[in-house]
């Protein structure tokens, strides 16, 4: 028998049925199957909009809660108005009423900055996303963001990346569980990917339940909708959503051997300085196919590309093509035509590589090894963030850092790059400075987190040069005094200031 309302009486089970229908409503004896890895996170936020897919997640978690009693702290369902349409307000009050109903609790979260003349699916996306994120990441403690994506947003995202000739990564679809692209410590997990959506409107309809009909997902002049309206014409010639879906979970397979073998590749390839830079011995990364080539350099830009966008992949396509035209020149010496010096820029990153026959200025060398390399690193002055840390504060800082101001901290600080003039001050007094490391240059070091203070002047003594180069360097722990007062900040190591 399908899946009750909550409240009602128990004993309903699963269908005895080994694959249920298309149009046949979701069990009790399925829930478990779709809800109980959510048990490992403490707070748990349903995306719910109040659409068929949506609103069905709702009521099945809710089912789920009660027949489970799972040891989650909170479970709070969210709703994003966009203001984009008259009813976004409305439609809101109607996903409240819907969850105090089950017992559960409501927070609508409103997106009113400036919307975009273009890509605005997209733009309500990253934003709905972002918010949703903020809220559920306000404590330390795990936490998990589920989504109603189903079987049949499978096969369209499938379609689409198919259409934009996209390569592994892209087939391979969404995946059940992942990293949200802001909060890395949010998990995005999505219980109803095998689910078609047929089979949660016969849910909503056997609950007497109704949803809404969002008007921009009959929009033809959205990609998504466009290629909804061809599917029946698709299922028709063999292309089922099943049998798309189903692709997609075994491109996932071979994306994840993927990931494995490169991590294996950085694992032989990569020193790195978490934060600051990794550098690539080129011979190995030569020697690597060019598939991993690819992916490792798409690892490491999104490590170290901060805000920027990611690279796409025909991009990266063509900075791999330009080191294998080089690679042999890198290899052997006797060649004059060596590389070395010349740089890409790319997902916010300097790529620079170089031969160490012909590097002398310790200004330009960032690492001491006899090999030929690829160098990492943060462009300088490409969207670098600021922010402002009261005492006690913490917040992540341009996708690298995680910076920290002391709780007995006497004032605010602003965190952001060195400017022009600090990075002269240090290239200047570089080598007087105390535990400087040699590989960190002044190009790296003007992409760090800089921890100012209105009072202290790079001119004031000790104090204030402290309160400047404090956080650029990892290894030093500590705090950062100002002249006669108590703890100002932490240092900045492997992403995260120590107090």
């Amino acid at each position: 028998e399908p899946v009750c309302k909550a409240g009602t009486q128990a004993g309903v089970t699963s269908s005895t049925s080994a694959q249920p229908s298309i149009g046949a409503p979701i069990t009790d004896g399925e829930l478990d199957n779709l809800f109980a890895p959510l048990q490992r996170y403490a707070t748990v936020g349903l995306a719910v909009s109040g659409g068929g897919d949506s609103l069905a997640l709702l009521h099945l978690f809710a089912r789920w809660i009660e027949l489970a009693r799972p040891a989650i702290r909170l479970c709070l369902v969210l709703t994003v108005d966009h203001g984009l349409r008259p009813a976004s307000a409305a439609e809101a009050r109607f996903v409240a009423d819907e969850a105090h109903g089950l017992g559960l609790p409501h927070e609508t979260l409103v997106w009113d900055d400036d919307k975009p003349a273009t890509g605005l699916p997209a733009a309500a996306r990253d934003a709905r996303y972002r918010l949703m994120g903020e809220r559920l990441t306000r404590k330390s403690q795990p936490a998990a963001l589920v989504a109603a994506h189903t079987l049949d947003d499978q096969a369209e995202t499938f379609l689409m990346r198919l259409a934009r000739g996209s390569g592994v990564d892209g087939l391979a679809g969404m995946a059940e569980r992942t990293a949200h692209p802001d909060f890395p410590e949010l998990a995005i997990v999505r219980p109803l990917l095998a689910i078609p959506g047929a089979r949660l409107r016969a849910t909503l309809r056997y609950l007497g339940r109704t949803w809404i009909e969002d008007p921009t997902n009959a929009d033809l002049d959205h990609e998504r909708p466009r290629i909804r309206a061809a599917l029946p014409q698709l299922s028709a010639a063999g292309l089922t959503n099943a049998g798309l879906a189903r692709s997609a979970v075994r491109i996932a397979r071979a994306r994840d051997a993927l990931a494995w073998a490169t991590t294996a590749l950085a694992t032989s390839a990569i020193a790195e300085t978490p934060g600051l830079f990794v550098t690539i011995d080129a011979l190995t990364f030569e020697a690597a196919p060019m598939e991993l080539q690819i992916r490792l350099l798409q690892r490491l830009l999104a490590r170290y590309g901060g805000q920027h966008p990611p690279a796409r992949l025909s991009e990266l396509e063509r900075l791999v093509n330009q080191f294998a035209r080089i690679g042999n020149r890198m290899a052997n010496p006797a060649e004059n035509r060596i590389w070395d010096g010349q740089a890409a820029t790319l997902g916010g990153c300097r790529i620079v590589a170089w031969h160490p026959r012909d590097v002398s200025d310790s200004g330009t060398r960032h690492a001491a090894q006899d090999r030929p390399s690829i160098v990492v690193f943060r462009e300088v002055g490409r969207g670098l963030p600021q922010l402002v840390l009261a005492p006690g504060e913490q917040a992540v800082w341009d996708r690298r850092f995680r910076v920290r101001l002391a709780p007995d901290a006497v004032a605010p600080a602003v965190v952001r790059a060195p400017s022009a003039a600090e990075c002269s001050f240090l290239r200047a007094n570089a080598a007087t400075l105390p535990a400087w490391p040699a590989t960190l240059t002044s190009a790296i070091a003007a992409t760090m987190p800089v921890f100012a203070f209105n009072a202290a002047s790079l001119d004031t003594g000790d104090s204030g040069l402290s309160a400047l180069i404090a956080p650029l360097w990892p290894g030093l722990r500590g705090v950062v005094h100002r002249r006669g007062s108590r703890r100002a900040a932490g240092a900045c190591r492997h992403g995260v200031t120590d107090n």
